[in-house]
């Protein structure tokens, strides 16, 4: 690959095509239920969403930080969708995926966005780490493009014609994404029950991957929406699991949930929620090593392989013990 492929293929990778390289696939469980699935390829980059729609109006339920892929989900909702959106639901307060909330709401202006309450920061801190995660984007996506501009200029004429559209269409989209007004946010202290006209979502506190979580509760079909916070097989990108642990012990004293859907991987039986904890139980149990092959053995017998079940193992270990040797 020359030069100029090499770096016009970054560029569109960047700006024009999505990680997904496909829109996102729609499942419709019933009239008021779509799960948002990412391509394959990104099934393990882009979480999970669901658009959710009552008689009045709509709430959509995480969000990611793949700008050209939201964009082409933004086309698809104004298109399907027969209400307002009003309604933008994070689990958690990922920074990556709350830079996508920007762009939704600058997408519906009328939607407010619900996160999850904390006592560690305020909003000031969160907007503001936004805001950073997005200019240092926007400065990588100005740098590709004025260095694909500087190469496209010196290629031999029948070659700067074919990239003459695409480097348009990139200009055309950072020049959107620049102008994205600062976002509005407004964190759930207690649990909440948003009624989007005759289908009601309860909003409850919890504590997951990331700290202060959310996860998202529809009567009517008994499902729980939590991302990352309800994996199948949890990421732990923080030392304390402990009261995340605990929340998802006390799920398992409810008798109204039928199915999860999770950040990664396809929904699952609530029955299922034994493996997340399990995994989060090990963690905290000192001579429960032994019981590691046992637990990757059970993750096998639900497709999760075994080397991918040890990699999050052992990044849970480093999380939480950074200082202790990993067997190999």
């Amino acid at each position: 690959m020359t030069n100029l492929r090499k770096v016009c293929f970054l560029l569109i990778t960047l700006l024009i095509t999505p990680l997904t390289v496909n829109a996102t696939q729609w499942h419709t469980l019933d009239k008021h239920t779509t799960l948002l699935e990412p391509n394959k390829q990104a099934q393990f980059l882009l979480p999970n969403q669901a658009l959710i729609r009552g008689n009045k109006c709509a709430a959509l339920i995480d969000s990611h930080g793949d700008f050209v892929a939201l964009e082409l989900l933004v086309a698809q909702i104004r298109a399907k969708l027969p209400v307002p959106l009003c309604y933008l639901i994070s689990t958690n307060l990922d920074i990556g995926q709350l830079s996508g909330m920007r762009l939704l709401q600058n997408a519906f202006p009328d939607a407010q966005i619900m996160i999850p309450g904390n006592g560690i920061f305020s909003n000031q801190t969160l907007l503001h780490a936004i805001d950073v995660e997005i200019q240092h984007k926007l400065e990588g996506f100005t740098q590709s493009l004025e260095l694909s501009k500087k190469r496209v200029a010196q290629a031999p004429p029948e070659q700067q014609l074919q990239w003459h559209a695409r480097l348009q269409q990139a200009e055309q989209r950072l020049s959107r994404w620049s102008a994205m007004t600062p976002i509005e946010i407004k964190p759930i202290a207690q649990n909440t029950e948003l009624n989007l006209g005759a289908y009601k979502l309860n909003l409850e506190l919890m504590y997951g991957y990331k700290g202060a979580a959310m996860q998202v509760y529809s009567p009517k079909n008994k499902a729980l929406y939590g991302g990352h916070n309800l994996d199948l097989l949890p990421y732990v990108a923080q030392q304390d699991t402990t009261k995340w642990h605990h929340s998802l012990a006390q799920l398992t004293q409810r008798e109204n949930i039928d199915w999860i859907l999770p950040g990664f991987g396809k929904p699952y039986k609530y029955k299922k929620l034994a493996l997340p904890i399990a995994f989060l139980a090990l963690l905290d149990d000192e001579s429960a090593t032994s019981k590691v092959t046992e637990l990757a053995n059970n993750y096998a017998s639900n497709q999760i392989s075994a080397e991918r079940f040890r990699a999050y193992y052992q990044q849970a270990v480093k999380q939480k013990k950074p200082n202790k040797v990993l067997n190999k």
